[in-house]
């Protein structure tokens, strides 16, 4: 379908919603957007991919069949409608447990949880590394990444990474700035990186 079709066809769909509609995003994709949301649209085969942002992020997203629906879909998302509320009536509209956090305001305690749960079959250095993490006060404040590394964010909406760490074995870790091509290399226990984390970041943090 062309992109003026869909955006028309979307915008026909509307019709409960008079003060709303579609306009062209980039390439063929139309977006609905109303105070601080928006839905985006793409056709692909005769179905609708839709995604669904709100407070600068991906929120979820849906493949709808029919037109109406993804219409509806997008009309409902951008009046508020929360994530939950809008799977129920829309079965093919999809959410991460993350995603659902943002909505919910507990990201960052959410992705705690969920690191502290990847690493219980970790080796036990990196494993102790994110767990006197988790409870120190000034790194609880932070947002973890978990990956092949432990990394930390200032907050969860932080696109940046204030540090990362790898550990490569026991009482051996790299750390990385954020930026920094290089690494420093640090001996000790888990304990005794932790507070040289605290120590590194907490000017940072502060500034």
């Amino acid at each position: 379908m062309p992109e003026r079709g869909l955006v028309g066809a979307l915008n026909s769909a509307l019709n409960r919603s008079p003060s709303l509609a579609f306009a062209a995003g980039s390439g063929t994709v139309a977006v609905l957007s109303h105070a601080g949301r928006s839905a985006s649209v793409f056709e692909s085969d005769g179905s609708y991919l839709l995604s669904f942002h709100g407070n600068g992020r991906q929120q979820g997203h849906g493949h709808a069949n029919e037109i109406r629906s993804a219409a509806d879909a997008a009309r409902r998302w951008v009046e508020g409608s929360g994530l939950e509320q809008l799977a129920e009536t829309h079965s093919f509209v999809e959410f991460s447990g993350l995603q659902l956090a943002y909505e919910r305001g507990n990201a960052r305690e959410f992705q705690w949880a969920a690191v502290l749960s990847a690493v219980e079959d970790d080796a036990q250095s990196f494993r102790d590394l994110v767990i006197l993490a988790s409870r120190d006060h000034l790194l609880r404040q932070l947002f973890p990444h978990l990956g092949h590394r432990f990394a930390l964010s200032a907050d969860e909406y932080s696109d940046g990474v204030l540090v990362t760490v790898f550990a490569y074995r026991p009482g051996w870790f790299v750390i990385y700035n954020d930026g920094d091509d290089d690494g420093f290399e640090f001996e000790g226990d888990a304990p005794q990186m932790i507070s040289h984390l605290v120590n590194r970041l907490q000017d940072q943090i502060a500034r």
